[in-house]
């Protein structure tokens, strides 16, 4: 008893320096940012702010605050988490009416919407341009061990409050990894995941699975491609090849060969979506995905036997351990029918090994982008949200 009394106050100051640390910030305006192109015009307040990581990323952050308020004090935090190869936009894509940024603003929240390292609306690096292999020297683990533990302890320095996650796809993958390490469970009140992943062996999407058994991903590394992108000559061919091979139909429409068919995307906004989604991320974060797919863990980056023992003292790459996440922290899963990435079999799989009594909301006829950039998602979800917030 007195050891794990010991162990629990060496922890506590341990996460006390860790959060001193992580304190260098500044607020910042762009004209091309999210407060700009897509908030304010709304009538919403927007603050803009950069993040500097420990390894030297700079990212940003918006806070969105409903007009009949002036400041955040008094009100919850709530922070939005994009998927991959996505930015922030995602939650504010939409009309006043239809975006979660939005309606958690208008219900009194303070919202607080994070931008990845890769996302076109982050501040880059450093040291280090995009036109660099360096700057896209990273994977999936630094997202959890840099970004997210960056902005989450920034928002909770600001606010001194407690924190309301809500993660979409990747974003939802990051928080649960994260929230088992980097002391950072003790700054959430309650996660919302969205399209939920850490496991990713039964993904329907034909082509997803088609290109990562036969390595694709690692033939990208071959040919030197450090950075993923829909637009890069050699990506595209290689996704060609696996529509191909699959006798797939995603030629004509990748986002539903990907993603599942969806029930509720406004197809006449495609072109308005497609100027925004579909940002660039680093090869090793979309091999560290294929890993994934292959190998039905959800551990770090797989390097190699003789550089796993270099780096993590195994010849495998660790897991991340779910039965860590707080048995006390709330957690609401949604997840849909028809997504081809969060399949139910998957999902069931993590609620089993979340600690504690999980709550579902499961859509039927939902497919991935349908929970953030759905027209019925103000209906079918969001209230949802708003219940299990206020709850």
């Amino acid at each position: 008893m007195m050891l794990l009394s010991l162990a629990k106050s060496v922890t506590s100051l341990f996460c006390f320096f860790v959060f001193m640390k992580a304190s260098a910030t500044y607020l910042s305006g762009r004209s091309d940012g999210i407060c700009e192109t897509f908030v304010l015009g709304k009538g919403f307040f927007c603050t803009e702010f950069h993040v500097s990581t420990d390894d030297r990323f700079v990212l940003s952050l918006q806070r969105i605050l409903a007009v009949n308020t002036t400041a955040g004090n008094g009100r919850i935090p709530v922070f939005l988490y994009h998927g991959i190869m996505q930015g922030g936009d995602v939650w504010v894509m939409n009309g006043a009416e239809e975006s979660l940024g939005f309606i958690l603003a208008e219900a009194g929240y303070d919202v607080w919407i994070g931008n990845s390292r890769s996302s076109d609306f982050s501040f880059g690096h450093l040291l280090y341009s995009p036109s660099q292999g360096e700057y896209w020297d990273w994977s999936f683990d630094d997202i959890v061990a840099y970004d997210l533990p960056a902005m989450l302890r920034f928002i909770s320095g600001v606010t001194e409050k407690r924190i309301l996650f809500v993660g979409f796809s990747q974003g939802s993958m990051a928080g649960f990894a994260a929230l088992t390490e980097n002391c950072l469970a003790r700054l959430v009140e309650k996660a919302v995941m969205l399209c939920p992943v850490a496991y990713l062996s039964n993904i329907r999407s034909i082509v997803a699975k088609t290109a990562a058994f036969l390595f694709l991903d690692q033939l990208e590394l071959v040919l030197g491609v450090t950075r993923f992108s829909l637009s890069h000559d050699i990506v595209s061919r290689i996704i060609s090849m696996a529509c191909l091979r699959t006798k797939s139909y995603c030629l004509n429409d990748l986002l539903t060969a990907i993603e599942g068919p969806s029930c509720c995307l406004n197809r006449s906004r495609a072109s308005y979506y497609n100027k925004y989604e579909m940002q660039s991320t680093s090869m090793k974060n979309i091999v560290q995905m294929a890993q994934f797919v292959r190998s039905g863990k959800f551990c770090k980056y797989d390097r190699g036997f003789i550089r796993n023992l270099i780096h993590y003292w195994s010849f495998i790459p660790p897991s991340y351990k779910l039965h860590r996440l707080p048995e006390d922290l709330p957690f609401l899963l949604a997840y849909g029918g028809n997504d081809y990435l969060a399949d139910t079999q998957d999902v069931m799989r993590l609620k089993s090994e979340i600690p504690r009594n999980v709550e579902i909301h499961f859509l039927p006829n939902y497919s991935h982008s349908d929970f953030v950039l759905g027209m019925q998602a103000q209906v079918d979800l969001y209230p949802r949200i708003l219940s299990f917030f206020q709850g």
